[in-house]
């Protein structure tokens, strides 16, 4: 009895042998497949933060080619404008010395005509002196003659003839006052007349300047529309999508009215701080991105 009672014992000690190296065996497979599913694991996070960290370099470099070429582009521009506003400056001189030159020259033939007018007047003055003078001496004579023929009337014909010689003298001499007021009058406003004209041509001339650099202005404005290249720009960062069509509509809204006679606007935006600043000619301020 006592051996079979051994015999029976022993298959199920080799079982549970069998059973526990089997259990060994799973535990070191499974420890094994644990083992093996951390490093996958820490493979695949350290792939992650490889392409996160390549993406970031990559955000960088495109962030760093927008602003180089936006650079680019400022500078350009800057450059254009500067040289049209030299041209621009250059053709404003040039009109301003032909204004000038036909404004000297208008005033000189206006100082001519004036002379031209009062030699003219003084003219006719001595001559008027003159047939008053020869009138004078005319009546004198035949007075003499009368005087000389008529003793008898010599005190009344002499009394007649300083009468008569007085009134054509003072006649005379009102007609000489007359004739030289009206020649003066004449020269008076034929002056007016020519400084007229000349405020009138240069008023013309002034209006033509302001239209040519108003032409030019328009001309540089196309031609540097035309030579700019269509840029769009758009600003990301984190939860920030803007474009700058958005910057500009918004720092329209904040300038209002001085928006439209703006002669340079600087924007600087600063996403960490979710403002935009500006600088609108000599303005400062600032708005919410």
């Amino acid at each position: 009895m006592a051996e079979e009672s051994s015999t029976q014992v022993r298959p199920t000690a080799t079982i549970k042998s069998i059973v526990k190296a089997a259990v060994i065996e799973q535990s070191e497979k499974a420890a094994a497949l644990a083992k093996e599913a951390e490093a996958k694991k820490q493979e695949a996070s350290v792939k992650v933060v490889e392409v996160k960290n390549a993406a970031a370099k990559k955000a960088e470099e495109v962030k760093d080619t927008v602003a180089k070429k936006a650079e680019a582009a400022k500078k350009d521009t800057a450059k254009k404008a500067a040289k049209a506003k030299k041209d621009t400056e250059k053709k404003v001189a040039k009109a301003k010395k032909t204004v000038e030159k036909k404004a000297k020259q208008v005033e000189k033939a206006a100082d001519k005509k004036a002379k031209e007018v009062k030699k003219e007047a003084e003219k006719k003055v001595e001559t008027a002196k003159k047939e008053t003078t020869k009138k004078a001496a005319a009546a004198k004579k035949t007075v003499a003659k009368k005087a000389a023929t008529a003793k008898k009337d010599v005190a009344k014909a002499e009394k007649t003839v300083v009468k008569k010689a007085t009134a054509t003298k003072k006649a005379a001499e009102k007609k000489a006052t007359a004739t030289k007021k009206a020649v003066e009058k004449k020269a008076t406003a034929t002056k007016k007349t020519v400084a007229k004209k000349a405020t009138t041509t240069k008023k013309t001339i002034a209006k033509k300047v302001a239209d040519v650099k108003n032409t030019v202005a328009k001309k540089v404005a196309e031609v540097k529309a035309s030579n700019e290249p269509k840029v769009k720009l758009v600003l990301q960062y984190r939860d920030y999508d803007v474009e700058q069509s958005v910057l500009l509509k918004n720092a329209k809204a904040k300038l209002g009215s001085k928006f439209d006679g703006l002669k340079n606007l600087d924007l600087y935006v600063k996403p960490e701080e979710g403002r935009v600043y500006y600088v609108a000619d000599k303005e400062l301020g600032s708005f919410d991105l």
